[in-house]
């Protein structure tokens, strides 16, 4: 059966894509940086339901933003002014907030009780919010930063020669890694009913954890390799054995210089991969944005596994299975054949 249609954005030249880099990047309402993201994955064909998983939002808002962009351009993703009341700090008294913003950034209380002392007026911490979106802040973890180690320049070639690839029409572009589920758990964000505090069941057996070998495209599909064990150079090759024999046309993977990934036996199969039309793709070190199924693993610990699924290692391999099987396939490898149902 095909696959139903889907609109996408189309940027007109690198103008236009510079402008919504630039909203993406740089714009203070979080809002529109969301939309001009959306725009650039959809110019990228990401269909309209791989953007509403990715951001949250509903179908209908995504189409909109599409032949808002389509018919007026960048400009026309920002929102219209809005009337309103007066605000509650004055000028001085906003400029008097980001400086405490930047002051204390991982610290609303020490804010709201410091803007009190400076300026005597009471603030609530819903109103710091409200203030802090309207300056282009956002609360969220702090990340390791590693572009401070990564070549620029082998960077942005790698992401220009990347584009091309998703361009290419008789070429299809795969991505690679792994990612390991330990009953450690993580702790995800979620809404809860005021006054009460949600919790992660902690069992205190910490040893017990799975691997997950995945390939993810561009359209939305997902294989994944469940192992129990260590992930070395075998795992990796036995993967690939299995994938690239079921590819029906030249499909260039992406993936990173984990040692797994560029060993001698790893390098060996080069060759046969690539008379089965399976061509490995090495993006530079430090460099994990360009490998997209980092943004899958996220969001499969964060969003689409439920807090309970870490309580107890069968739980954790009985709900991740679940899970990647209605996302896509799934295959057991030997390590694993004794969890199989």
């Amino acid at each position: 059966m095909a696959r139903p249609a889907s609109k996408f954005a189309v940027i007109q030249n690198d103008a236009s894509r510079d402008e919504l880099v630039t909203l993406w990047k740089t714009h203070p309402h979080h809002y529109t940086r969301v939309r001009a993201h959306a725009i650039l994955l959809s110019a990228q064909e990401y269909t309209v339901k791989d953007i509403t998983e990715i951001f949250g939002v509903d179908r209908d808002s995504v189409a909109s933003w599409i032949e808002r962009f389509n018919s007026g351009g960048a400009t026309a993703l920002e929102d219209d002014d809005r009337p309103g009341g007066p605000p509650g700090l004055n000028e001085e008294e906003q400029a008097t907030l980001r400086d405490l913003f930047k002051k204390f950034p991982n610290h609303p209380a020490r804010v709201q009780s410091e803007l009190q002392k400076r300026t005597g007026k009471s603030v609530c911490r819903q109103t710091i919010r409200r203030y802090a979106k309207r300056f282009g802040l956002s609360w969220k973890r702090y990340r390791r930063d590693l572009r401070k180690k990564r070549d620029e320049k082998a960077f942005r070639n790698a992401q220009a020669e990347l584009a091309e690839l998703l361009a290419e029409p008789d070429l299809d572009v795969a991505y690679f890694d792994e990612a390991g589920f330990s009953v450690k758990g993580v702790v995800p964000y979620g809404w809860t009913p005021t006054g009460q505090r949600a919790s992660v069941p902690v069992t205190g057996n910490q040893g017990s954890s799975v691997q997950a070998l995945g390939i993810t495209r561009p359209d939305g599909d997902v294989k994944t390799y469940l192992h129990k064990g260590t992930v070395n150079t075998e795992t990796v090759i036995s993967v690939l054995d299995d994938y690239s024999s079921q590819i029906d046309r030249t499909t260039v993977i992406v993936l990173d210089n984990a040692s797994c990934h560029t060993s001698a036996a790893f390098c060996d199969r080069l060759e046969t991969w690539a008379e089965r039309g399976l061509l490995v793709y090495h993006i530079p070190p430090y460099s994990p944005e360009l490998n997209t199924i980092e943004l899958f693993w996220q969001k499969l610990k964060y969003q689409y596994l439920p807090p309970t699924a870490w309580e107890k290692f069968k739980t954790l391999i009985g709900t991740l299975t679940s899970k990647l099987a209605e996302i896509g396939q799934i295959t057991y490898l030997p390590s694993m054949q004794g969890y199989a149902q």
